[in-house]
Formats: structure tokens, C-alpha cells, sequence
């Protein structure tokens, strides 16, 4: 494994922390009632998720993966610092969060060369960010916002470094032939096929999914780190598992167990916690197989599950909370099996053989 890979996830961990606990610490009490500050965190969720398939299109053709992401610190940074009016940091945190999730996302996607492992190892941390930030973010602990502000400095710091290295150490007819090659491939029919649709649609669903799973169990900062550790790790055990066992197994075993365990979690947290870590060993399964499908668009495959992940929430924000019984999750697990497995098409092994040729 890279040995970048570690620095990736800290670094991951570390900007999702850093918005979400500046959103409900230093930004909310600056929200003039309940309406603006949820239309600020619509326009978060949108900057941050939405816009980076806009945002990993430009970067397939730029071809800057650690000049991206060290923007996207470099404006998280800022947004700590610059709080009126609120729109600004809002901004700020939501382009520089999307910002680094396609520069850093298509590097470790790079780096995978098509294995799963890595894509989950850092995708996973983010989970934690989010938790921590909601749950710290109200109690205003301001030293640890000016502690976030210079571990981002450090970390724009550090990529931009990493950048200039690397730009040196590549030869320059490859740095600008690169790019060149992706933009006469850039069709229509590269992206709209039934196997990349299934797998925008899983996505979707596993964001609906976040957002309508609800547990009466589930309160107190313990047991909602466990939940969330459990989400962790299955987003970094579905890739581990997928290169070992391959991934049409991986998703049978996971999504089955899933809904299987989630029929018995209304009352029982052992089995809500297995049923949410199988339901997100599909995480790094969808994002390398839309990569594999768009070869030479890894960070415009990144920014459309981004997108997908923006849409699944989008119910909630509409309803306020979307809450399904647990024979309804059981169905959502159900279909996206169906769906990914449906993805995948022939079979893996079809598809390495077509992909050797």
C-alpha cells in the first residue's frame, strides 16, 4: 500500500472535522433563525458534494491532484478565520472540502490501480470527522478550532509541497500529453451506460439510507461513536474484502447480511451496528467500479458519487427527517444488492479478461 496512504486518511479526517465543527460552533450562532441555517447547510452539502463532479471534471483535465487538494485545505483554513458574513465561510468550507475530496480522491484512485482497499482505507475517516464535529461543534471549543486552523495550514502546506515534487520528478511530455488524450475522449456515451447508472443509483440509495435510519438506542456520545466506528470500518473492510474475495461476493455478503441484521436492530444495538457496518462495505466497491468503467475520468467518477451522495439527502432536507421502518431498510439493502450486482454485469472475471485484451 501507498505510503501516502495514512497521511491521505489523516488528512481526510482532519477537513471534515475541521467544516462540520465550525459549521455548528463559530456559524450557526450567526444564523439569523432556523430557515437561514438550514438553507446554510443545504449550500454546504451542495458545495461539498454537488459541485465536485464539476469540480473532478476540471481535474481530469488539469491533471493537479495535489494542487487541488491543497486549495481545498488552504480555503477550509480560511473559512475558520473569515466569519462575516456567514455565507463566506459557508463558502469557503464547502468548495475547499469538495476541493480536496477530488484532488486526494483521484491520487489515491491512481495509486489503487483498480484495487478497492485503498479508495476505502481513505474514504473512512471522514465518518468520524462528521460525528465528532456535530458532537463537539455545539460546546464551542474554540482552542481546538485554532488547533484545526494550523493542522490545515500545515496540510496545504504539505501537498503543495507534495505537487511541486512530483511535478519535477514527471517527465513533461507525460504532464501534458495526459490531458490532451482525456479530452478527445470525452463523450457522452463514456458515461452514460446502464452499468454507471446502477452504480449512481446504489449510491443513492446508501445516502438515503444514512438518512433514514433512525434508533430510539441510539443516544449518548458513547454509543454514537460506536455506530459511527462500525460505519468506519465497513467502508474500510467492503474494499479489503472486495480485493480478496472479489466483489460480487463482497456485495452479496455484506448487503444480504445487511438486511437480514437490520430486521432484528429496533431494539438490539449489537445488530444495528453489524447491519450499518455491512450496509458500507458497498462504499469502496461503487467508487471502483465507476472508476474502472470511466478509466481515463477518475476524478469525475469521484465527484458524481459525491453528487449522489448529495441527492440521497436531499429527501431529509426537503421533509426535515425521512425515517423508514426496518422491512423497508431491509428492502433498500435488497434492491441495491440487485442493483450492484446487475452493475457488474458477466462477472469479474469476464471483465479483467476484457480489460487484459
Amino acid at each position: 500500500m501507498n505510503r501516502r496512504m495514512p497521511v491521505y486518511t489523516v488528512m481526510h479526517f482532519l477537513v471534515d472535522f475541521a467544516c462540520i465543527f465550525r459549521l455548528f460552533s463559530s456559524l450557526r450562532p450567526l444564523a439569523s433563525g432556523r430557515t437561514h441555517w438550514l438553507f446554510m447547510i443545504v449550500l454546504y452539502n451542495f458545495l461539498a458534494f454537488a459541485l465536485p463532479a464539476l469540480i473532478g471534471l476540471v481535474a481530469d483535465i488539469v491533471d493537479r491532484n495535489y494542487y487541488a487538494a491543497a486549495a481545498g485545505c488552504a480555503l477550509v483554513a480560511a473559512g475558520g478565520i473569515l466569519l462575516l458574513p456567514i455565507e463566506v465561510p459557508v463558502i469557503l468550507l464547502g468548495v475547499g472540502n469538495g476541493l480536496f475530496h477530488v484532488g486526494i480522491g483521484r491520487q489515491v484512485l491512481a495509486d489503487a490501480e483498480g484495487r478497492a482497499a485503498p479508495p476505502g482505507i481513505f474514504i473512512c475517516s471522514g465518518a468520524l470527522g462528521v460525528f465528532l464535529g456535530t458532537t463537539l461543534g455545539p460546546r464551542m471549543l474554540h482552542p481546538l478550532d485554532y488547533i484545526l486552523t494550523a493542522s490545515l495550514a500545515v496540510s496545504a502546506v504539505l501537498l503543495l509541497a507534495g505537487g511541486i515534487r512530483d511535478r519535477k520528478a514527471a517527465a513533461p511530455a507525460e504532464t501534458e500529453a495526459a490531458p490532451k488524450e482525456r479530452r478527445k475522449s470525452l463523450t457522452f456515451r463514456t458515461f452514460l451506460t446502464v452499468p454507471a447508472l446502477l452504480v449512481f443509483v446504489v449510491v443513492f440509495l446508501r445516502s438515503f439510507y444514512g438518512y433514514a435510519v433512525h434508533y430510539e438506542w441510539k443516544s449518548g456520545f458513547g454509543i454514537g461513536l460506536a455506530f459511527t466506528l462500525c460505519i468506519v470500518a465497513g467502508k474500510c473492510l467492503g474494499g479489503i474484502a472486495a480485493d480478496r474475495i472479489g466483489i460480487r461476493l463482497t456485495t452479496v455478503l455484506s448487503l444480504a447480511g445487511s438486511a437480514a441484521a437490520v430486521l432484528f436492530s429496533a431494539d438490539h444495538m449489537v445488530w444495528g451496528c453489524v447491519s450499518i457496518l455491512l450496509f458500507n462495505m458497498t462504499m469502496p466497491l461503487t467508487l471502483t467500479l465507476l472508476a474502472s468503467f470511466w478509466k481515463d475520468w477518475p476524478g469525475f467518477a469521484f465527484g458524481t458519487l459525491m453528487l449522489a451522495l448529495f441527492l440521497g439527502g436531499v429527501p431529509a432536507y426537503l421533509a426535515g427527517t425521512v425515517t423508514l421502518p426496518m422491512p423497508w431498510l431491509c428492502a433498500v439493502s435488497l434492491v441495491s444488492m440487485a442493483l450492484l450486482l446487475a452493475a457488474l454485469g458477466p462477472g469479474e472475471r469476464k471483465r479483467k479478461d476484457r480489460d487484459a485484451a
